[in-house]
């Protein structure tokens, strides 16, 4: 990632006489009536509006006077306002950070509200807009908050129930993979060897612009810009999946098998096929006595065939996910 980095003055209105946009660290006092800056009301200017920060003798983040509540810089040994030392000064406040994006939007920062949430405009607006992004977001959270405690409830908590077996069913299949020529696209740094016909994409360049308030009236503006990866879009022959062979049925005395697969060309040229991974299930149906509702549970074969048909269990239901299989019990 490439960065570029300026630093240029905030801005600030005056509270007193109204005057706006005002420089932040070239004028500590309106040059109109002589009020004093106040620091936490500083803001991000215009775009248009930029001034960029010349060298000066005293750099560095804010203090507040400890005598005089006047900001001044943290080189000094003394405040600029009232001449008392600054043992023990506290920093001034800063604004939270700012990202621009493309065509100049406001977009969130790592760790900070969306755009229009982080204050510092003109005329103390964006303490309302704050709040108001707040109480949104504090609502959201609260919603949210309310369904993952429905969803534990639910997931965690169970009454007794009463079962009946009421049937069975088993399914056995085979995956039956042919070998083709496919179409992918990926990173071109992870494209397999062997692949043909390839197309290479170059990222387009994305920038973004941090503002990031320093303290002393000053902000720094860091330009940052990235190139996604190169994808490529490429052919290559594989193995996958295409059909699949399937045996079922619905008693435990059927005569379980495997399903009987017929390749329609055998060997490891395009166009063949061969056996994939075979996987099997076993399910028991079982029908709560009280409600008449039924529910499925999956087992291993042996314990599968263990649930006679008609005989009962008891055990727990959830109030959302349906039978705790593990808790079945015969009567």
């Amino acid at each position: 990632m490439m960065t570029d980095e300026k630093t240029y003055e905030m801005m600030w209105d005056c509270e007193f006489c109204g005057k706006q946009k005002l420089l932040g660290k070239t004028h500590r006092h309106c040059p109109n009536c002589g009020g004093p800056q106040n620091p936490e009301r500083r803001y991000f200017p215009p775009e248009e509006e930029k001034v960029a920060v010349e060298d000066h003798e005293y750099v560095g983040a804010d203090l507040m006077c400890p005598a005089c509540n006047e900001a001044t810089s943290r080189a000094a040994n003394n405040c600029g306002n009232c001449g008392s030392p600054l043992t023990g000064a506290k920093g001034a406040g800063v604004q939270q950070e700012q990202v621009v994006g493309p065509g100049g939007a406001v977009v969130a920062a790592p760790g900070q509200p969306a755009a229009g949430a982080a204050g510092g405009q003109p005329g103390g607006q964006p303490a309302k807009a704050k709040s108001k992004v707040g109480c949104i977001a504090g609502a959201v959270g609260a919603v949210v908050l309310l369904l993952i405690v429905a969803v534990l409830v639910g997931t965690c908590w169970k009454k007794e129930a009463a079962f009946e077996v009421a049937g069975h069913q088993w399914k056995r299949e085979i995956a039956i993979e042919r070998y083709e020529a496919v179409k992918e696209k990926k990173d071109c740094k992870e494209m397999p060897s062997g692949a043909k016909e390839v197309k290479r994409t170059k990222g387009k360049k994305e920038c973004k612009t941090r503002k990031v308030d320093q303290g002393d009236g000053t902000f720094k503006e860091k330009k940052e810009c990235k190139t996604p990866a190169e994808t490529c879009e490429y052919t290559i022959t594989r193995w996958q999946t295409t059909r699949t062979a399937k045996a079922e049925g619905s008693s435990v005395d059927d005569q379980v098998l495997w399903p009987t697969v017929k390749l329609r060309k055998k060997g490891n040229c395009e166009g063949c096929e061969r056996q994939g991974e075979k996987s099997e299930t076993y399910t028991v149906t079982l029908k709560d006595q009280k409600s008449g509702e039924t529910d499925g549970c999956t087992f291993a074969k042996d314990k599968w065939a263990s649930f006679k048909k008609g005989s009962k269990w008891k055990g727990k239901v959830r109030m959302v996910g349906g039978i705790d299989c593990s808790s079945l019990k015969p009567q």
